[in-house]
């Protein structure tokens, strides 16, 4: 059977075809979801529950992926970076979102603490699949994860009572005496000009002999409970305390780390502020 010829357009009638055809797919276009790789979604506690469920899934040597292709099937018994966040998104929400804000903040904890200036195309599968990359890497990279996201969580909680009832910000969070320990601790690590880092970040190094406000709270933290705390009333009333009186406050990204590194903050500020945070603390503690 002979085939149909196709009739042939004329130029006038091939330009409305592809105006035609275009337009009918701008809706679809439209409805696309944005995928920004520097979204910052707002954090929930099921974004903790997230972290804590991926850390327990990924908790040992054996159970590590270290060849992740961001396919994470329901049969797989060790896990990636990625799949460890996905497996547990869908646990604790029963839900995945690929730009969910732990799944975010766990890209910018490998941007900013763990691989700075990496040319990695997937960031949280490079990471993993990295040659240098090692399991401590893994616990210290939920570590930072855990810190950013219950820091994040503290932030914006408060925010909102900040504006719904002002003065309730230093309420979050009942007061113990092991806060008050902790807050003792971390003026006892940073006692002397010798002993402070003030070019410090979020990575903190066991061995080392000098420390940054932040890295000051979790050895403090480690020292007196035997584990890091990131939101709990001691740090959490010091955030609170920068907020309100450091005069670049406003410009500050990471509190503490910043605070910390501001060439305006001097060894006495820092003291000052430490005491004031143990105070405030105490008065809590007493009510």
């Amino acid at each position: 059977m002979q085939a149909h010829s196709q009739p042939k357009l004329t130029l006038p009638a091939f330009v409305l075809t592809l105006v035609l055809t275009a337009s009918a797919t701008l809706p679809v276009l439209a409805a696309q979801p944005s995928d920004e790789s520097q979204s910052h979604p707002p954090v929930t506690k099921s974004d903790v529950e997230i972290v804590e469920k991926a850390r327990q899934i990924l908790n040992s040597p054996s159970k590590w992926n270290r060849s992740d292709k961001r396919n994470c099937p329901n049969s797989e018994t060790k896990f990636s970076l990625y799949c460890a966040l996905e497996e547990a998104t869908y646990e604790v929400t029963q839900d995945f979102a690929h730009r969910g804000a732990a799944m975010q903040e766990a890209r910018f904890v490998i941007d900013n603490d763990l691989a700075p200036n990496n040319h990695y195309d997937h960031r949280l599968m490079d990471f993993n699949n990295d040659p240098h990359t090692t399991f401590a890497d893994v616990l210290r990279f939920f570590d930072l994860l855990q810190g950013r996201v219950e820091g994040r969580l503290e932030q914006e909680e408060i925010a909102r009572t900040t504006t719904s009832e002002p003065g309730a910000a230093s309420q979050i969070g009942a007061v113990t005496q092991t806060d008050i320990d902790v807050i003792k601790k971390v003026q006892a690590i940073l006692d002397s000009p010798a002993k402070w880092d003030k070019g410090s970040s979020q990575t903190c190094d066991t061995s080392a002999k000098t420390l940054g406000l932040y890295c000051a709270f979790e050895a403090a933290s480690i020292a007196v409970t035997g584990r890091s705390d990131y939101a709990g009333p001691a740090i959490g009333e010091t955030r609170v305390l920068i907020s309100r009186t450091a005069p670049n406050a406003p410009h500050y990204n990471a509190r503490l780390v910043d605070y910390n590194n501001d060439p305006t903050i001097t060894f006495d500020d820092l003291q000052r502020l430490l005491k004031t945070a143990e105070n405030n603390l105490e008065k809590r503690l007493s009510r």
